[in-house]
This record gives structure tokens, C-alpha cells and sequence, in this order.
């Protein structure tokens, strides 16, 4: 496959995420019990599917790549963007992981937190994808030679290698268990 490819059929699994974690937010929201598992299983999902196995590509090979081209500072304010809303949507797991606690013995300003944490997480991540799979990806695709694009699928299939070659088929069945809970 080849390796943006890839990276957009991650994105296809990253974006089932977000109603499933819209509807537990919801969930949250009105105030009946929340169930930690549920919880605990996003966490996951965003902390390792989203950033470990997906975000490490881009940052670790996909940008470094592009940027050694030189391309245009708007190529480079781009995946700067990125970087840095990669930044933010690990900074918005590690508040989801400091409020679990006081949310689940009852706190309202931690369930508060919480939600907030969860809507800026979903506000943030969808445009994101949209950036990456309808400008970034197709001027890579134009910008990089075959034997880049062969390192790329090489490094792409390291990564989920040491992650675990079935990682993709885990996560799609745990979102598959999310959405009927």
C-alpha cells in the first residue's frame, strides 16, 4: 500500500472515533453514570491509535520528508499547523487522563473539564483530517519521488510492525464494541 494510502485509511478509522466519542461526551453531559471502561477505551484509542501509531508517521517521516524538499513556506506553516495540533490533542488525552479520576468520584468542575476536553478534541481533530487528506497529502503525492514514497511505506510498515500488525483490525473492533455500547 501505498504509504499515503496509508495514512488516509487511518484517518478513515480515526474519524469513526469521533461520533462514538461525541455520543459518550453527550452521555457525560446528561449526567448519568459513566461507565470508566468506556472511557478508558477512547483514552486509548486517541493516546495510542490516534498519536502512537498514526501521528508518529507524519511527524517522525512524512513531514521531515516533505520539508527537506524546501517547498514553500506555506508547505512549511502547514505541517507546522499540524505538528502543533498534534501537540494539542495530546495536551487535550493528558487533561482527559488527570480528570478521570475526580469525575468518576463525582466532581461536577472535572465532568465539566471533561466535556470540554472532549469537544475540543472532536472540534479539533476533524478539520485536522481534512487538512491533511485533501491538501496535504495530494501535494506530497506530487512533490515526492517513487524511492521516497517506497522509504515512507518501509518506515509506515516498521511502525505498525513494532505497534503490532494487527493493530488496525484491534482498534476497528474496539470502536465496533464503543458504537454498540
Amino acid at each position: 500500500m501505498q504509504p499515503l494510502e496509508h495514512l488516509a485509511q487511518e484517518h478513515r478509522l480515526i474519524a469513526k472515533a469521533v461520533p462514538i466519542t461525541k455520543s459518550f461526551r453527550d452521555e457525560i453531559e446528561a449526567g448519568g453514570p459513566i461507565r470508566p471502561r468506556r472511557y478508558w477505551w477512547l483514552i486509548d484509542f486517541w493516546s495510542t491509535y490516534a498519536d502512537i501509531v498514526h501521528h508518529s508517521k507524519e511527524e517522525q517521516f512524512l513531514f521531515p520528508v516533505i520539508v527537506e524538499h524546501g517547498g514553500t513556506t506555506e508547505f512549511e506553516e502547514t505541517i507546522d499547523k499540524l505538528v502543533e495540533e498534534h501537540m494539542y490533542l495530546l495536551a487535550y488525552i493528558a487533561e482527559l487522563r488527570r480528570f478521570a479520576r475526580p469525575m468518576f468520584t463525582g466532581d461536577p468542575s472535572a465532568r465539566e473539564r471533561v466535556i470540554s476536553c472532549l469537544d475540543k478534541y472532536t472540534d479539533l481533530i476533524e478539520p485536522h483530517i481534512k487538512l491533511e487528506d485533501t491538501e496535504l497529502f495530494p501535494a506530497a503525492s506530487q512533490l515526492l519521488s517513487k524511492a521516497e514514497m517506497d522509504e515512507l511505506a518501509k518506515e509506515f510498515k516498521a511502525i505498525d510492525t513494532r505497534t503490532g500488525t494487527q493493530v488496525q483490525s484491534y482498534y476497528s473492533s474496539l470502536l465496533d464494541k464503543l458504537k454498540e455500547k
